[in-house]
């Protein structure tokens, strides 16, 4: 007899099939369409987004994982930093970030694999190795996907790609091992903020006991990646919260993260990772904010969100987006003038504070 979960989450599975029995074959004939296509190709490419986060990461090495078990050539190239937290896992390596090492094969990539990507200009860099007449699979659960793939699978009703990813490797046969189950669980873990964000679905848990019990060392990872500070970075983000704002009666948290302060001590944006959540650690607020200045006049800002207060809407207006509660955009201005340019908007956003 099997563990109590899984009885569990048969039923659960099964009444989700039987309300949306159309939706299950059309996901399963695209999952069939994608495993066909991957079957046929040899020099396949995969990549993600700049600034590689744990979703993308953990995507791109459990599918590679996949392809090499086929005997595939397979290059991981992203643009950006991988943050440090990162770096103990085996195979982060294998993800390439430097420019002047991507190579093309002589016979070039007859396949490339982007992962959430709502267009294929968020690759960055990258997207100057694919050529026009490569086919192209994308792997999205974000809304507003442009659809540029041969093959689009996207569900935005998915905690993360890695969950997407999940679904391909179970139905190809494929025997998840514990590296990559290890991954696939790091890609959900990491895009539901620890099984916190309001995408954590029962599918995504199910999907996350399956990994545990291929052999995921559940506290050695979330050890990795979430208690791994150095005391520098502590101290940091004890300095940066400390000079937190709080506006329209508490309702809205901003923080600021300056890269003249990042230099001075030797870390870089990705190190950073997750800041934005210790806006939402206080009881009233309803949309938290972090601002980078990632250039001059240029301000990178997360968002995070409560309830039915859709930050996704609001990055839409200032060249972003993301989920309901999640989101990121920027505006081409300093920090202090793109402050006052988001709490202009936040103030037609929020209803009014009873």
């Amino acid at each position: 007899m099997g563990p109590k979960w899984k009885n569990c989450s048969k039923k659960l599975r099964k009444n989700a099939m039987s309300a949306t029995t159309k939706e299950a074959v059309r996901e399963n004939k695209l999952i069939d369409d994608i495993l066909e296509l991957v079957h046929s190709r040899s020099n396949i490419l995969l990549s993600s987004h700049v600034g590689p986060d744990g979703d993308s990461l953990g995507s791109q090495i459990a599918f590679s994982n996949y392809l090499k078990s086929m005997g595939k050539n397979v290059w991981l190239y992203n643009q950006g930093h991988i943050p440090h937290y990162f770096h103990g896992f085996k195979d982060m390596d294998s993800i390439v970030v430097e420019p002047d090492k991507w190579t093309v094969p002589p016979q070039g990539f007859d396949l490339v694999i982007i992962f959430e990507c709502t267009s294929l200009d968020r690759i960055g860099d990258v997207s100057a190795l694919v050529k026009d007449n490569v086919d192209i699979i994308n792997i999205d659960h974000h809304p507003e996907n442009s659809e540029y793939g041969r093959i689009n699978y996207l569900d935005p009703g998915a905690s993360s790609a890695g969950e997407m990813v999940y679904r391909i490797l179970k139905r190809s046969g494929y025997k998840i091992d514990p590296e990559t189950a290890t991954y696939l669980y790091i890609a959900i873990l990491t895009d539901t903020g620890r099984f916190h964000f309001s995408s954590t679905t029962p599918e995504c848990l199910y999907a996350a006991a399956d990994l545990v019990d291929c052999g995921v060392n559940v506290k050695e990872l979330t050890d990795q990646i979430y208690f791994n500070f150095t005391e520098d970075q502590l101290r940091f983000t004890a300095d940066i919260v400390s000079r937190m704002e709080t506006h329209l009666h508490g309702r809205v948290c901003f923080l600021t993260l300056r890269d003249a302060e990042l230099k001075a001590r030797g870390l870089k944006y990705g190190d950073m990772e997750g800041l934005v959540e210790w806006t939402m650690r206080i009881r009233k607020v309803q949309v938290g904010a972090l601002f980078k200045d990632t250039r001059p006049n240029f301000s990178k800002i997360s968002l995070r969100s409560q309830g039915n207060i859709d930050v996704c809407r609001l990055a839409h207006k200032f060249n972003g987006g993301g989920h309901s509660n999640a989101a990121g955009c920027h505006i081409e201005a300093d920090l202090e003038t793109a402050k006052k340019i988001l709490l202009e908007a936040l103030e037609e956003l929020l209803p009014d504070d009873e």
